[in-house]
């Protein structure tokens, strides 16, 4: 979209927003997850809403100019941090919001350039909703109470899934699984998984990158295959065939990240 008719497509489209929204405590967030964990920490006072669909990726989603103007709603916008539409736009929503409160969840964590999943392990999470803790304390000083009790609940929960995730694995320590896209690289290191992908730097893998896939896949002993809505499952499924490996899907922008991660080690527990 050019750059000007978007500017002149926002401009219309904020004259034409209504005032119904005036007075609301609202909240925005990248993805699905971040829903969650913001409204956990939040509580009923604020009214979260993710800029990403629900069932989109955000790693491919670009924004349409009503998406931005969605923002004109929120107090503070909590990104994932290092998503390419968030670095894209970022500047231009500051520049639109200069109110918007834009926070980085992903200060203190260690980073994987190819993944962007960060919530995808609890030590990430219990990170985020630190972050969220203290952006809301920052937001609405009176009720920093509130947010660092709600914080300590979160944590409790998150310190549950990662104690029943190691339990689960505890056995399955060196074990490597398959990947379409490579989802699930901060909850490999965290429980010592070998995490293979078959996408290749992004993009659809070339016949030569597929046998590679099979032939380690082989070597390592692989007998678990991860898809994911929004993937092409096809390569999937083929190399699934190829190696005698069960085909599982997954859906790692689940709101119910709880669910989610648990399932995710139900079925790694199974090899």
């Amino acid at each position: 979209m050019k750059p000007l008719f978007l500017l002149l497509l926002l401009s219309l489209l904020l004259a034409c927003s209504s005032d119904k929204s005036a007075g609301r405590r609202t909240l925005a967030v990248t993805a699905e997850p971040y829903r969650y964990v913001v409204e956990a920490v939040a509580g009923d006072s604020w009214t979260v809403e993710s800029l990403v669909p629900k069932g989109d990726n955000p790693e491919t989603f670009d924004p349409t100019p009503r998406d931005i103007v969605s923002l004109a709603d929120s107090r503070a916008y909590f990104i994932v941090g290092g998503l390419g539409f968030e670095d894209a736009w970022l500047g231009r929503i500051a520049e639109m919001y200069p109110r918007l409160r834009i926070f980085d969840t992903s200060e203190g964590i260690t980073r994987t350039d190819e993944d962007p999943h960060l919530w995808a392990s609890p030590d990430n999470m219990a990170v985020i909703a630190k972050n969220v803790c203290n952006a809301l304390c920052s937001l609405d000083t009176a009720n920093a109470d509130g947010y660092r009790a709600r914080l300590h609940a979160l944590t409790d929960r998150i310190a549950a899934t990662d104690g029943y995730i190691t339990q689960k694995l505890e056995m399955f320590k060196g074990n490597s699984f398959l990947v379409f896209h490579p989802s699930l690289t901060y909850f490999a290191r965290l429980y010592g998984l070998h995490q293979l992908s078959i996408e290749e730097e992004g993009k659809e893998p070339s016949a030569a990158h597929i046998k590679g896939v099979i032939d380690e896949a082989k070597r390592r002993g692989v007998t678990l295959v991860f898809v994911q809505s929004g993937f092409d499952s096809k390569n999937a499924v083929t190399i699934a065939d190829e190696i005698g490996a069960r085909v599982v899907s997954i859906d790692p922008l689940n709101y119910d990240w709880h669910t989610e991660l648990c399932k995710i080690a139900d079925e790694m527990a199974k090899e």
